[in-house]
């Protein structure tokens, strides 16, 4: 615990000494930190933020052991602001996760996450799609297949309805979270994904069973969830 206040007062910090540089060019009215790797490759970095970059990759490398470990520090500052709400501080912290460690899946993750919250789905999926190709730790692999796939069936439920995009993108939910709970099938959020996902599916007896499944893991529903599926077809006895 007293390591991780020292990670947490040393990223503050850092933070004040050089990370407010990258906030100082805007692109469409937006933060160009709050954009997933500053906008690269697309928008070029300015040489002032890129000794910013370097001077703030050597003073974090430094503080906490390495890039990787202050990658990984700077990774979980980003979830404490997502966990918040806090969605522009939260893209920052993974962008300079992504700074530190750009081969690390952990950045990618989070910037998919904050995107799906933004209600960018496409972009979500393309930086959680990379994550899964770049994720290197299992315990961790299950619930990053599980928020992909999460992802995945909202973009089915937002297609039309009988169409082969709607049915492709349920069926990559659908492989993601049978991956995901083979890998662990104590995780309960990956079955309370899966049920809610079935839902949107019409395939309400199998979202009856992933309920079952998440209930008997420890997962809970929301009742209006329950309430609906319900009214689709009656919990099986």
């Amino acid at each position: 615990m007293a390591q991780l206040v020292r990670s947490q007062l040393f990223i503050a910090a850092v933070f004040a000494a050089v990370g407010f540089l990258s906030g100082c060019v805007t692109t469409g009215g937006t933060r160009i930190d709050n954009v997933p790797m500053y906008g690269q490759p697309a928008i070029e970095r300015p040489a002032a933020l890129k000794l910013a970059d370097d001077a703030f990759i050597k003073t974090a490398s430094e503080g906490i052991g390495g890039r990787e470990k202050a990658s990984v520090a700077w990774w979980m500052e980003g979830d404490k602001y997502m966990r918040e709400g806090n969605l522009d501080y939260a893209m920052r912290r993974y962008n300079q996760s992504w700074l530190l460690n750009p081969n690390s899946f952990r950045p990618y993750w989070g910037f998919g996450r904050v995107l799906l919250e933004q209600g960018q789905l496409d972009e979500s999926i393309k930086h959680l799609e990379k994550a899964v190709q770049l994720v290197d730790d299992e315990y961790q692999k299950v619930a990053l297949l599980t928020d992909t796939a999460s992802v995945y069936s909202v973009k089915a439920n937002s297609s039309p309805a009988g169409s082969s995009e709607r049915t492709k993108y349920f069926s990559l939910a659908n492989r993601y979270l049978e991956e995901s709970t083979k890998l662990d099938p104590t995780y309960p959020n990956s079955w309370r994904t899966w049920a809610r996902s079935r839902y949107f599916e019409g395939r309400f007896a199998e979202a009856w069973q992933m309920v079952n499944a998440a209930r008997s893991r420890g997962a809970q529903f929301p009742p209006q969830f329950i309430k609906a599926l319900e009214e689709k077809m009656p919990e099986p006895k």
